[in-house]
């Protein structure tokens, strides 16, 4: 069979895709998600696989294909649902899988031929093989987590090398901790598994490049198996960012191996500088009196830190904007990127939310930036969306660039300059840092 793999894009509220048009749109690396690379490792060489990237060139509906896998975030589901609609129209066999039909697996049933219900990577080639026999069931769901040591090396033949993509490897999945509000803790329910050390080195390898993206939600929570992984690494000329959480800054040797390995960022959970919001997100591992001495110590190790916040937390007040910006100015924080919190359903935090009856605006494809869709208790989501948007402006502004920058210490002082300046350009064009151009 012929089969393509497809990562939507979303729209905007004009019905059109948000893309990666224009020359801010193809100038910045882009990441690609490992989902998609997976499951075309696993389709088997009797079948023809195709990947499709929505956010570079809009997926073909009069396409060849037998079988159209879709692997879909929250707010890509209405382009999800539209491809399907499409799709089916013309005698294709649509399977929906990912964070969407985990998070929210009543809202697409019926929508598509099949979806799945968690970890898809073992249930694809039976998914294809019912598919064939004419026996397709509409919902599928693992009776065990995925063996991570059977998985093969992704397929990152298939990306796109007109763009300039740093191509995802993965050690760890999932998380060992349960903040309420993250999505992450709820698809695995709090799972944190480590994959075999030369498997990781083989999906290096086969990226074909040394620069990529350590895709992992929190690398090194298990210092062990940091430690083992970057010794490992250590010598073959990489570079590569991650995910973790400042408890990284707790381990200098763990921190010295980890550059010594290529790591030049590593993008924290930081949220917030209230130690109120992160006892009331079950965050307590943060302690906000530590960040200064935490970012200091990343940085002695020529590692750029970019701080990940959250406006919107429940006990934000006015003045949470300014006053964030004004501590990672004095912590010569390099980069930093401002979300708007997002009562993902599923999430222990969304549940509250939306039992609460605090949604105001339920389109699920408006559950990103810049959209504010539930009551917040203490600020309008006028005064939130402006909130979030003046810090944006503010911490990205010529001033603050060069006070974080050129008048401190901080590492890779070129690539981050070059970074803040594409993001000074996101801003002042009216984009979200995270996003290409919506």
């Amino acid at each position: 069979m012929k089969i393509d793999i497809i990562h939507p894009a979303h729209y905007r509220d004009d019905g059109t895709l948000v893309q990666s048009e224009g020359l801010l749109g193809r100038i910045e690396p882009y990441l690609p998600h490992l989902g998609p690379l997976i499951l075309a490792a696993v389709t088997g060489d009797r079948h023809e696989v195709r990947i499709v990237e929505e956010y570079h060139r809009e997926a073909d509906l009069e396409s060849d294909a037998d079988v159209i896998g879709i692997s879909a975030q929250i707010m890509q589901i209405d382009r999800a649902v539209d491809l399907a609609r499409a799709y089916r129209r013309r005698g294709k066999k649509v399977v929906l899988g990912g964070f969407l039909p985990t998070m929210l697996p009543e809202r697409c049933k019926g929508l598509f031929d099949a979806i799945v219900v968690g970890e898809g990577e073992e249930l694809w080639p039976k998914i294809l093989d019912d598919i064939e026999r004419g026996r397709l069931r509409p919902e599928y769901r693992p009776e065990r987590p995925v063996d991570l040591a059977a998985l093969p090396a992704p397929r990152y033949d298939l990306l796109d090398r007109l763009r300039f993509t740093l191509p995802p490897v993965q050690a760890t999945r999932g998380c060992p901790f349960r903040c309420t509000y993250c999505s992450i803790a709820s698809f695995f329910d709090g799972g944190y598994r480590k994959r075999p050390i030369d498997n990781v080195l083989r999906d290096i390898h086969a990226t074909g490049q040394r620069r990529f993206n350590m895709c992992d939600d929190n690398l090194c929570e298990d210092t062990k198996y940091a430690t083992k992984l970057f010794d490992a690494m250590d010598g073959l000329g990489l570079q590569w960012g991650t995910q973790t959480t400042l408890n990284v800054a707790k381990h200098d040797a763990l921190l010295a191996k980890a550059r010594r390995a290529g790591c030049t960022l590593l993008s924290i959970g930081v949220e917030t500088f209230s130690a109120d919001n992160l006892d009331a997100v079950d965050k307590h591992f943060n302690v906000v009196e530590k960040y200064a001495a935490a970012f200091e110590r990343i940085m002695s190790h020529d590692i750029t830190p970019l701080a990940l916040i959250i406006f919107g937390m429940p006990n934000d007040r006015r003045d949470v904007f300014e006053r964030t910006v004004r501590e990672l100015e004095k912590m010569k924080v390099p980069l930093a990127q401002f979300f708007l919190m997002t009562p993902y359903p599923a999430s222990a935090s969304g549940d509250d939310v939306w039992r609460e009856g605090r949604v105001e605006d339920e389109r699920l494809a408006h559950f990103r930036e810049p959209y504010t869709v539930f009551r917040h208790a203490h600020l309008s989501s006028d005064e939130l969306h402006a909130g979030w948007w003046t810090a944006l402006r503010s911490f990205y502004s010529p001033r603050s660039i060069a006070e974080r920058l050129l008048r401190s210490g901080a590492p890779n002082r070129a690539v981050n300059l070059a970074q803040n300046a594409l993001f000074f350009a996101k801003v002042r064009s009216g984009v979200h840092p995270v996003y290409f151009n919506a």
